[in-house]
């Protein structure tokens, strides 16, 4: 039986990440500008981890993955004024290197603010869930490092990435990742969408080593701070990791954790 995927949260309700009472708003991930918006099929993550493509309509969504969780504040003031543009600017450079013509390097550096683009990345993450103000150990430094602009990225916390370069929109969240050669679990966020990937850790073993480029190693840094960051077009991993499981590893999933597809794509291939 297919898992409900809920997006649609109260117009009235509780802020994802600041927990304050009022009207909610509608957050996109990724942010408008990263890709082009289409209507979205919707699918539980286990879903889809047999096949290529679901055999199946799930939830369609109007103009992408789309969550009504959170305030205006959190929404529109500190996610589309102050970190979405960095986060945009950031993913579409390293989309316009994959999508180009020319000879690519193994590595290749874009310009950024990695501060900017982190919160921007929390924000976001936050957002996926309806009614999910539980703040706790994980949830409550996020909060206030999004809040405050002045305070590092919190010390439990590392932020991975890497190319993408497939069309499959992957999100989920309150995940919990084992090597079952370490036998140590990690809680993991996760979100890929074309033409990048991001990982995040919470309090992760230092026996883990996932050989990506670290983003959270710039956490101390002012906001504004800016630098060239190495994209290792040589080190993609899987098209479909961390989400599935290997002779390794075991991944336990929550309700959070999706799969989105083109509609008008997967409709022709359904048909087909």
């Amino acid at each position: 039986m297919p898992i409900r995927i809920g997006t649609r949260g109260p117009k009235y309700g509780r802020c994802n990440i600041c927990g304050e009472e009022g009207k909610l708003t509608e957050d996109h991930t990724p942010p408008k500008g990263c890709i082009k918006i289409n209507l979205v099929d919707l699918h539980h993550i286990i879903e889809h981890l047999n096949v290529e493509q679901p055999k199946s309509k799930g939830r369609l969504s109007q103009n992408g993955v789309k969550y009504r969780t959170l305030c205006s504040k959190c929404n529109n003031n500190l996610l589309g004024g102050e970190y979405d543009p960095s986060f945009i600017s950031f993913v579409n450079m390293i989309g316009n290197y994959l999508k180009s013509n020319i000879h690519l390097p193994p590595v290749m550096h874009v310009t950024t603010k990695p501060q900017r683009v982190m919160r921007s990345l929390l924000g976001h993450m936050c957002a996926q869930g309806v009614n999910r103000y539980d703040k706790g150990s994980i949830t409550e430094p996020i909060k206030e490092y999004f809040q405050d602009q002045s305070k590092p990225l919190p010390d439990n916390i590392k932020i991975y990435y890497w190319p993408f370069p497939y069309s499959n929109h992957v999100m989920a969240r309150d995940c919990v990742l084992m090597d079952l050669r370490i036998r140590e679990p990690v809680v993991i966020w996760f979100l890929k969408f074309f033409p990048i990937g991001f990982l995040i850790t919470f309090s992760e073993s230092e026996k883990y080593r996932f050989g990506l480029a670290e983003l959270s190693k710039w956490r101390d840094k002012d906001i504004d701070f800016e630098v060239d960051i190495p994209v290792y077009l040589n080190n993609i991993p899987h098209q479909f990791w961390p989400e599935a499981p290997t002779r390794t590893s075991v991944v336990i999933y929550g309700q959070e954790a999706i799969v989105a597809f083109d509609w008008k794509k997967l409709k022709k291939k359904l048909k087909s």
